[in-house]
C-alpha cells in the first residue's frame, strides 16, 4: 500500500509499504481502506516538531485520526465487508491507503459516496463530547475564543444547546462570516485589549457565562477565557497544550467560582460519533461550508503547510487518497 511517514520537520516522505497484519489482529478490529483525511490542529506540532522527533519519526503513515474508509476486512459483529465507517485509527496512523481501527472508535456512515461530508462527524464528535460536560445552555452568554473547525462546530452546537448570545471570535473575517452564518450572534476580530471592551459591551457588563476556548498550542487563550467568564461562570477548554505547565491567572479563576472544564477526545465514541452523524443528517449542523481545500495524497506536504499557514481561506483541509498520483 501507499503511505507517509514524517522524517523530520515539515518533511514528509511517500513510502510504499506492506498493509496492516489483519489476520493478527485484536477481536473487534476493522480494516478500512482510507478514501478521505482531514487535518486536525492537533496533528501540527508533530508536523512542525514541536513535540520531540521520538514521538512520530519511528512511526509511519503518523499523524492523521479524522478517517473515512470502507471495511476491507472485520474481526467485529458491527460491521460488514462493504460499510463506509468513519473511524479513528490506531496509533492515529491515518496517513495510509489502509489502516486498523477498533470497532468501539468507530461508525457507519451513509454509503453515498459524499466523503467530503462524513469525515466532520469526527471533530463534531469530540465537540459533542465537550458539550455534553456543560450540558443545556438556554439563554445563555457563549464566547466561542477560535473559529477553526472545532470553534465553528462549538458555534452551532451553542446555537443548537439554546444559548441567546453567542460571540465568536478569530482574527479571520473568513472565518467569522462562516460562523455567522451557522449561529453566531456576534463576530469580533478583536485579539488586545478592545476584546474585553467589546464582549462587555454586547454582554452588557454581566461576563459570559460560558467561554470556549478552541485555539490551543499557545498560553494567552486560556488566561483571555479566564478573564472573559463571569463569576461562577464555566471554561470549557478544547485548545491543545503544546507545554505540560501553562501559567494561568489562577488567582481570578479562584476568586470567581469558575469552573474550568478540559475536553479531548470523546471517550463515549460509539455514541458521540453516532450523535454526530445524525445531526449531520438531519441538517441540524450544516458542515459544508468546512472542507475548504483538496489535495490528491502525493502532495500531502503542500496539504499540511496550507493549513498550518492559514493562507486562502482555508478552514479544513482535505487529503484525497482515491487521488494518490
Amino acid at each position: 500500500m501507499f503511505g507517509a511517514k514524517l522524517t523530520g520537520p515539515r518533511q514528509f516522505e511517500l513510502i510504499h509499504r506492506p498493509a496492516p497484519d489483519f489476520e493478527s489482529a485484536e477481536p473487534g478490529s476493522i480494516l478500512v481502506k482510507t478514501h478521505r483525511a482531514t487535518i486536525c490542529g492537533s496533528d501540527m506540532p508533530y508536523y512542525l516538531g514541536v513535540h520531540g522527533p521520538s514521538q512520530y519519526m519511528a512511526q509511519e503513515c503518523f499523524p492523521a485520526h479524522e478517517c473515512v474508509g470502507e471495511v476491507v476486512a472485520t474481526h467485529s459483529d458491527q460491521f460488514a465487508v462493504g460499510d463506509a465507517v468513519m473511524s479513528q485509527p490506531d496509533a492515529f496512523a491515518g496517513l495510509g491507503q489502509y489502516y486498523m481501527a477498533r470497532d468501539w472508535r468507530s461508525v457507519k456512515i451513509p454509503n453515498d459516496g459524499d466523503w467530503n461530508k462524513w469525515v466532520v462527524a469526527q471533530p463534531l464528535g469530540t465537540v459533542i463530547w465537550g458539550m455534553r460536560k456543560v450540558g443545556a445552555l438556554f439563554h445563555q452568554r457563549v464566547v466561542v475564543l477560535g473559529q477553526g473547525a472545532i470553534g465553528l462546530l462549538a458555534t452551532q452546537m451553542a446555537a443548537n444547546l439554546g444559548a441567546s448570545t453567542i460571540i465568536a471570535v478569530d482574527p479571520h473575517p473568513y472565518r467569522l462570516d462562516v460562523a455567522a452564518a451557522t449561529g453566531a450572534t456576534h463576530t469580533l476580530t478583536h485579539t488586545d485589549e478592545s476584546l474585553y471592551r467589546a464582549v462587555n459591551e454586547i454582554v452588557q457588563g454581566q461576563g459570559a457565562d460560558l467561554v470556549v476556548e478552541a485555539v490551543g498550542h499557545q498560553k494567552e487563550t486560556l488566561n483571555t477565557a479566564i478573564r472573559l467568564v463571569k463569576h461562577s461562570g464555566t471554561i470549557l477548554a478544547f485548545g491543545v497544550p503544546d507545554e505540560n505547565v501553562y501559567p494561568i491567572l489562577y488567582s481570578e479563576l479562584f476568586r470567581k467560582n469558575a469552573h474550568l472544564i478540559t475536553t479531548v477526545t470523546a471517550t463515549d465514541m460509539p455514541k458521540d460519533f453516532a450523535l454526530a452523524v445524525q445531526l449531520i443528517k438531519a441538517g441540524r449542523i450544516n458542515v459544508t461550508p468546512f472542507v475548504t481545500h483538496e489535495f490528491p495524497f502525493s502532495r500531502l506536504k503542500e496539504a499540511f503547510d496550507l493549513f498550518h499557514e492559514r493562507r486562502d481561506g482555508v478552514i479544513k483541509v482535505m487529503i484525497n487518497y482515491d487521488q494518490a498520483e
